[in-house]
C-alpha cells in the first residue's frame, strides 16, 4: 500500500510540461525563402537541420561590421554543398 501511495505522489508531483524549444527563423537573402532551425548559426558556415524542409542545409553567415543589418544569411542544401570542391565550398568560386 505504501509503494502505491509513494508512486502516486511521485507521478502527481512531477511537472509533465514539455520544455520550451526555441526555434530560429532565418531568411535566405538569395532565394528569399524562410528556414527554421533549432540552433542559431554563429560560424561563417554552419550545417544545420531545417525543421520546415526536414533536410540538412548549409547556412553561410556574412557579417557586415558597423552596418544595419549586422549580418545576412545564404542557405543551400547540404546535398549541393558536398558535390562541390573544397575551394567552391569555402570561397563560393568555381575552380578553373
Amino acid at each position: 500500500m505504501k509503494i502505491v501511495f509513494l508512486a502516486t505522489v511521485l507521478i502527481l508531483s512531477c511537472n509533465n510540461k514539455l520544455p520550451h524549444i526555441k526555434i530560429y527563423e532565418i531568411k535566405d537573402i538569395v532565394t528569399d525563402s524562410t528556414h527554421f532551425f533549432r540552433t542559431k548559426p554563429k560560424l561563417k558556415k554552419h550545417i544545420l537541420f531545417c525543421i520546415r524542409h526536414k533536410t540538412n542545409e548549409v547556412v553561410y553567415v556574412h557579417w557586415q561590421v558597423n552596418q544595419v543589418p549586422e549580418h545576412y544569411y545564404i542557405v543551400e542544401p547540404y546535398k549541393d554543398y558536398i558535390e562541390k570542391t573544397w575551394v567552391e565550398q569555402h570561397y563560393k568560386r568555381k575552380t578553373k
